[in-house]
């Protein structure tokens, strides 16, 4: 039974309301000169606090009950809005008395809730990863001593004052105060007169404030600490801020009250009836005098109705229920519902259950409305089930995070993550790692995510040993129990939950287990913790009911299927996308999808956490380390940019990496049968293909000829159809072809409009044969030498070798110069974030600009007849372990064509990060046509998203600006590229034996990896240069999408040091 509608909460006697003055009375006298005991007693982690109930309201008729808008209901006082605000960064300097109704606040500022400080202007926002915030780097593991690290005179305070009168409904009636969080703790007075205290700083605090209001003006007084003992259990990855940052109100209720309930809407074992258990706590809040009680009568009725309003079932208290006043009484109703629609991600199907409390008179007390969704979650054998079908959760980790407001969310920001999961073939969410705002959850009710719910607790600056984790130690057992009760206390009633997670990175130990036999007794989902399993023997896992793990790769994930492993695989972590990353995730899901055990993960993480902010007059999304602005910066109590990995930026739009997720995420899978047909797979598990139509393209060299659309494509649920794609184009041997399919919605559904793309696949029908064509030799060249400038000159082009240094240094056609430098043979790109983590801006550094440094270059000049001279360098290399040649075939028509030869000879090199040329070309050449892989970016490991095809962009679009600049921009499987300018100028690259890579930006090298060490810098401060940068590549190494901070791109997408040659032309027009 639910802990609330029993007597006990995790064994300790539950007090009624105003009982608990007495033990609060010894916290009550706070010595001003030092931090208040609470903040440093791991046992005590509220004070007069409410038990948590289910998040809902009750509503005082049917008209605001329907609307399920608790703010247009009479009993709810918004105290949102603008409070007299002081803040001090020495706890011993906070105002004393501020709380009294006698307190001059005239001097203080105004400051609104919900609001982070940080953020606001009041303490410095703080991004650690690990580490405390209050410790840094320095201090952490064993070398820590909870709860005494938190600086006494370094604490920052935020005291509210706030005058209200309450409605005139509110007369007679209970009052809640309901205060949405506080970090990292709270304390609260009324009226001059201490209320209480709380702990944890994603979840309510509600107070029972009746005894405490007057007539006509109340005042209100909080005070917030930025670090107590709770900061210990919230280490997450994440910048920490603090202040109120959800909202705060009062609410009213009856003396009789449906203080909480539960409810448990299942499916019966052929997953065709709905199995409702439905349990309601009714309070009595009337105090007497006398020696006895009398009891109070009521009525409690139960209506649940379909989509259409439909009442399905219905059933009230036999006779009257009674309650003795100041107590409570438990009622309870249990029914089979024949033929219900269930509810999953993908039909996320609501009943709407109404609560109506009734006096004996009949009267309509209060109405409490709850969506329910009618699911069954099993783990049989090694899958995890949905309503019997073994799913896959295409998942994200979600932090709440605005680039403006911190930690503060607006209903639109939350339905704008709705929106774009939904967009991104998103279907979970992993609440990392604490439970979110409850609108969220009310989203993901509605509008279907699988949900992993997650206490409030990480304390991984402390380590995993048993013997320094928190998670072992007794003394902190009810400040874990706690979190992880009131998350389900809140949370028990929303369908979308289809996991309970005891926590992240925070050990393990007795704490835990205690609290997984809490949970099990209450729940029959699946419970799961990352820190419990056993990462080598996956069946010595103590509890967790899924193997969880974090970062595992590909191939990992393929040995778990082969294993004797017991545990559905689900990663709680995987594929982090940090900087420009994501490569091998068409490779995870390749895995995933075709083994059994393997049933998806959480991308870390859904949202750049980064900060909009305006350096030194430019706009920068700034991330840990960055303030103050003005410096000097602490760097013990920074992780840089480690916070800025997400599939949609601050502002929840588009990454390059959104893309691949969409395209990798999609539900509908497409075959190509080589005549014609092609076989569709509906991924879906619940939802058929009827609101889908078809259109396909049939391309020739990139261009679409024809197209059509198949209007019926009716497919059930995991199955798959053969259907035949009739294109009547003539086709022309010596050209290449693409048959593109597109998914798309016939009628809109939430977030998606009509038309809009859920689902699309390439074929490549055949191949271009390589482009073999010689120009004719119509006029002569001329050959002229000045020192180490060599010279060639035909009728309206020359150009300029410097042969000591093995470089083209300059090409002019008409007079104007188009080519500055190059090609000049590459190896190296600006490193990724990625490329950092594994070490290659060190380990690999030797080969930044080694062409360029080495002066062993021999060179040879050779006229091959009157219309074509070949150019030729060789350069050793890293002391002779390598060598590069390169032959340039000057025309007499101006073509030039570029061999390269690169000769492994000796020595141990892991990878290249690029076999390639780079260019500089004027920066008038900003107009870029190419025909390959776009429109976006794209790279060997992270481009299934990217069509083959011709496409048009400018130089201004090339460059993606991720937080920290890096390597951006590449387009793989090209065959040509152009650069033209505003009067048509054109020069031209064209593949010659191998498709290229290319990229064209506005920034040197230099901008973009200007040193070995990641130091501040941010692609908002970089200047747009007059030039454009090319790389003209054979290939790069892949992305990698694993982790950031030591794995290796796949081998499979290394440029290896061997030997390797590609060549292409370059014309001009």
């Amino acid at each position: 039974m639910n802990s609330n509608l029993s007597e006990t909460i995790s064994g300790t006697k539950r007090f009624k309301y105003g009982s608990l003055i007495l033990v609060f009375v010894l916290f009550s006298n706070i010595c001003f000169g030092q931090l208040p005991p609470e903040l440093q007693n791991p046992e005590l982690v509220s004070i007069n606090r409410m038990p948590m109930r289910a998040n809902a309201f009750a509503f005082e008729n049917w008209a605001s009950a329907n609307g399920f808008d608790k703010e247009k209901s009479a009993n709810f006082l918004s105290l949102n809005g603008e409070w007299k605000f002081n803040w001090v960064q020495d706890p011993n300097k906070r105002p004393i008395g501020f709380y009294e109704s006698s307190f001059d606040d005239s001097k203080w500022g105004l400051f609104k809730i919900p609001a982070s400080w940080e953020v606001n202007g009041y303490g410095l926002p703080i991004y650690v990863n690990q580490p405390y915030d209050f410790a840094g780097h320095n201090l952490r593991y064993g070398k820590m001593n909870p709860p005494y690290d938190i600086p006494a005179n370094n604490n920052p305070v935020g005291s509210y004052r706030k005058k209200i009168f309450l409605p005139k409904g509110f007369k007679g009636k209970q009052v809640f105060l309901h205060v949405g969080n506080a970090k990292s703790c709270l304390f609260v007075w009324v009226n001059g007169k201490k209320v209480g205290y709380s702990e944890d700083s994603k979840l309510a605090a509600e107070f029972d404030i009746t005894n405490y209001l007057i007539e006509g003006e109340n005042l209100i007084g909080f005070q917030v600490f930025r670090w107590s003992d709770a900061s210990y259990l919230e280490c997450q990855d994440m910048f920490r801020f603090s202040g109120i940052e959800r909202d705060v109100y009062l609410f009213a209720t009856n003396k009789l009250n449906i203080r909480d309930f539960k409810i448990k809407a299942e499916l019966d074992q052929q997953y065709e009836n709905g199995l409702l258990d439905v349990k309601v706590e009714v309070d009595n809040y009337k105090l007497e005098k006398g020696y006895l009680s009398k009891k109070d009568s009521f009525n409690i009725e139960v209506q649940l109705k379909d989509i259409s309003g439909k009442t399905i079932f219905q059933e009230r208290t036999k006779d009257f229920a009674t309650v003795l006043g100041n107590y409570h009484s438990f009622i309870s109703f249990k029914t089979s519902i024949p033929n219900v629609k269930a509810w999953s991600a993908e039909s996320p199907y609501l009943y709407t259950l109404y609560l109506i409390l009734k006096n004996k008179e009949g009267d309509v007390l209060e109405i409490i409305p709850q969506r329910v969704g009618f699911k069954k979650i099993e783990i049989i054998g090694s899958n995890f089930l949905v309503n019997g079908k073994r799913i896959f959760l295409k998942g994200v980790n979600r932090h709440e995070h605005h680039p403006r407001n911190g930690h503060v969310l607006s209903k639109e920001d939350m339905l704008k993550d709705m929106e774009m999961m939904k967009k991104l073939n998103i279907n979970a969410v992993r609440h990392s790692h604490y439970p979110p705002d409850p609108y969220w959850m009310e989203l993901c009710d509605i509008y279907g995510l699988y949900v992993v719910d997650e206490a409030n607790i990480e304390s991984h600056g402390l380590g995993y040993d048993l013997n320094t984790t928190l998670g072992n130690k007794s003394v902190w057992k009810e400040a874990h129990m706690q979190r992880v009760q009131r998350m389900f206390e809140r949370d028990k009633n929303h369908t979308s939950i289809i996991t309970w997670s005891l926590g992240n990175e925070a050990g393990d130990g007795s704490n835990f287990y205690a609290a997984y036999d809490w949970l099990k007794m209450q729940t029959s989902l699946p419970i799961q913790y990352e820190r419990d399993i056993d990462y080598g023997k996956p069946n010595n896992t103590p509890f967790s009911e899924i193997f969880c793990p974090q970062y595992i790769s590909p191939d990992g994930m393929l040995k778990y299927a082969k294993s004797n492993a017991k545990l559905p695989h689900i990663q709680s972590e995987y594929a982090h996308i940090m900087g420009n990353s994501l490569g091998n995730f068409k490779d995870y899901w390749n895995v995933i999808e075709n083994n059994p055990k393997l049933q998806g993960g959480f991308i870390w993480e859904w949202i750049d956490q980064s900060i909009d902010t305006v350096k030194n007059g430019k706009r920068i999304k700034a991330y840990g380390g960055d303030f103050p602005l003005e410096g000097p910066v602490d760097e013990n109590l920074s992780d840089n940019n480690f916070c800025v990995k997400g599939v949609v930026d601050a502002y929840r739009n588009l990454t390059p990496m959104a893309m691949e997720v969409k395209q990798v995420y999609q539900n509908i899978k497409t075959k190509f049968d080589g005549i014609n047909r092609i076989v569709i797979k509906n991924g879906f598990f619940f939802k058929s293909l009827n609101n889908v139509y078809l259109r396909w393209a049939l391309q020739e060299n990139g261009l679409v000829k024809e197209t059509g659309k198949l209007e019926a494509i009716h497919i059930e649920p995991q199955e798959e159809q053969s259907f035949l794609i009739a294109t009547n184009f003539k086709r022309n041997a010596s050209k290449e072809y693409q048959l593109n399919i597109y998914y798309a919605l016939k009628t809109a559904e939430p977030f998606l409009s009509q038309d809009y793309l859920i689902a699309s696949e390439q074929f490549l029908l055949n191949e271009l044969q390589a482009n073999n064509s010689t120009p004719s030799f119509k006029n002569g060249l001329s050959v002229s030498k000045s020192n180490q400038i060599l010279q060639i000159k035909g009728r309206s082009f020359s150009v300029k070798f410097d042969i000591e240094k093995g470089l083209l240094n300059s090409y002019l056609k008409n007079g104007d110069e188009i080519i500055q430098s190059g090609p000049i043979p590459s190896f190296w790109r600006a490193p990724t974030d990625n490329d950092i983590g594994a070490g290659f801006n060190k380990s690999l550094r030797i080969w930044r600009n080694i062409y360029e440094s080495s002066s062993a270059v021999e060179h040879s000049i050779s006229s091959i007849d009157n219309g074509l001279i070949k150019v030729v360098f060789t350069k050793t290399l890293l002391n002779g372990d390598a060598k590069h040649r390169q032959v340039y075939s000057i025309y007499s028509d101006g073509s030039i064509q570029v061999e390269n030869m690169f000769e492994a000879i000796k020595g141990k090199y892991p990878l290249l990060l690029r076999a390639g040329n780079d260019l500089t070309i004027s920066g008038d050449f900003a107009n870029i046509n190419w025909y390959g892989r776009g429109p976006g970016e794209n790279y060997w490991d992270r481009k299934t998203n990217t069509f083959i095809g011709q496409y048009t962009q400018t130089i201004d679009e090339q460059y993606y600006p991720y937080a920290r600049p890096q390597e951006s921009g590449n387009h793989t499987e090209v065959r040509w590229v152009s650069f033209s300018n505003s009067t048509g100028r054109k020069i031209k690259f064209i593949y010659n034996d191998s498709l290229l890579s290319f990229s064209a930006l506005p920034y040197h090298l230099n901008d973009l990896d200007p040193e070995m060490n990641k130091k501040q810098y941010h692609s908002g401060e970089l200047i747009k240069r007059p030039e454009i940068y090319l790389h003209m590549d054979l290939n790069q190494t892949g992305l990698q999408g694993m982790d950031s901070w030591g794995a290796w791109p796949l081998e499979k997408y290394r440029v290896p040091f061997k030997n390797y040659a590609y060549s292409y032309w370059i014309k001009f027009d």
